[in-house]
């Protein structure tokens, strides 16, 4: 989502610079392709402080009138790092409700009030800033992440013997970074239900992360497991496997806001999802997909099984996700509320 605010940016009113804490990582390319040639500072993690003043050396060169970070610890290093840089505006972007980190709430409670704005990414996240990080609703402001479509309209699906998926069968598909937030036990505890009922239904698994061993022995130590569900690594064809998929599922504990739930709308697919941050936002039951209370297994198979006994009315859920979509979540949509936000904190007129 930054690289794809900073090279949508309209470049006649808007100069960007990207900084990055860390070393240069893949989404180097795409900035540079655009202009943009990020800088990275390589700070080291164990010397907080090298890295605030590192970056308050940046922000004096660069001289910036305004700054937005992304994730925690760009938030707080900016923060500090324009107060020493005497830069006006700094604007921190929350892009998740941290649940389990609790030293953060710490951290961000302590330096918050030298934020201009916190940009919440959506309204679950703004209200659990609000309720539990002690953030006035004052000082935010709402930005869902927005969706490129014709990504998605582009992309064919993959022959689903490539995959090892028999003709006939369902197919549920899972992306995501394979840890606690994602409720991965309450999702294979759904999908044995399933696959108790149904020997046509598969579940796909895309993703890689520190629960990988957990999760690879526990679909080959059930039986009902081993034959529904397939874990394909990290993959770099997402669309395609959302073209391929008959719907997604998002079992997770806390979100921000999904961006596989945007995608998914987008490819034209129904979401089976919990009732957590942006999940709830994106997902209208009954019109675009299932809601399901979290750690709820039952509720979660349920939602599954009732997906895949009509066809039809998944397709008609997906169309309406992807109507959703166009409305609401474009990238456009999301470049623009920015471009509003930072043109009035900064005297700007709005096109």
């Amino acid at each position: 989502m930054l690289v794809a605010l900073a090279t949508g940016l309209d470049r006649r009113r808007w100069d960007p610079t990207v900084v990055c804490l860390g070393p240069e990582g893949k989404m180097a390319d795409a900035l540079r392709a655009s202009g943009l040639n990020p800088l990275c500072l390589c700070v080291d993690r164990k010397r907080p402080l090298q890295a605030v003043l590192r970056l308050a050396r940046s922000f004096r060169e660069i001289r910036p009138d305004l700054i937005q970070s992304f994730l925690f610890h760009a938030n707080i290093a900016s923060r500090l790092a324009a107060r020493i840089a005497r830069v006006p505006w700094a604007l921190s972007g929350v892009r998740v409700a941290e649940h389990q980190k609790h030293w953060h709430l710490t951290v961000d409670r302590m330096t918050g009030w030298l934020a201009t704005r916190h940009v919440c990414v959506s309204q679950g996240v703004s209200r659990f800033c609000q309720e539990v990080g002690g953030i006035s609703p004052e000082r935010m402001v709402v930005i869902p992440n927005g969706v490129d479509t014709d990504l998605f309209d582009r992309a064919t699906a993959l022959p689903r013997a490539d995959l090892g998926i028999p003709e006939g069968c369902h197919v549920a598909l899972s992306i995501g970074r394979l840890n606690v937030q994602k409720g991965l036990p309450f999702l294979l505890d759904a999908a044995e239900r399933v696959a108790g009922q149904r020997n046509d239904w598969r579940l796909l698994i895309v993703g890689d992360g520190p629960e990988r061993e957990w999760l690879v022995t526990r679909i080959a130590s059930t039986p009902l497991l081993a034959g529904c569900v397939q874990w394909l690594g990290r993959r770099d064809d997402v669309p395609r496997l959302l073209k391929t998929a008959d719907l997604v599922v998002l079992a997770s504990l806390w979100e921000g806001m999904p961006n596989v739930v945007l995608e998914a709308m987008a490819a034209r697919r129904a979401v089976v999802a919990t009732v957590v941050e942006g999940s709830e936002d994106l997902v209208v039951p009954e019109q675009t997909g299932w809601l399901v209370p979290p750690r709820d297994a039952s509720a979660l198979a349920n939602a599954l099984l009732e997906a895949a006994h009509d066809p039809d009315r998944l397709r008609a859920l997906g169309d309406r996700g992807r109507e959703r979509v166009e409305a609401n979540y474009t990238l456009r949509a999301m470049i623009a509320a920015y471009d509003r936000l930072w043109s009035g904190i900064l005297g700007f007129e709005t096109e």
